[in-house]
């Protein structure tokens, strides 16, 4: 069986917290994609607070909660 990532609302750029779509300020579900979809290519299962560039800087959203192992809607891809 092969897994594939499909281009949903869940892996696009627009997605903020709350599931809405930045870009036209709707609510959105798991299943919702659109001709706007702009794919992360940057998130995978490995991302987490570690690997982010807003992990421990004024720029993290949620100081309070970021762990190694969490992973928020804030995430960005840290360039070594």
């Amino acid at each position: 069986m092969n897994i594939k990532t499909v281009s949903t609302c869940i892996n696009c750029e627009n997605l903020i917290s709350n599931f809405i779509c930045s870009k036209h300020n709707l609510n959105v579900g798991i299943y919702n994609v659109c001709e706007s979809h702009t794919l992360k290519h940057s998130i995978s299962k490995d991302s987490s607070c570690s690997n982010c560039s807003n992990f421990e800087n004024e720029n993290c959203t949620k100081p309070e909660q970021a762990s190694n192992d969490l992973l928020c809607f804030d995430w960005q891809f840290k360039v070594a």
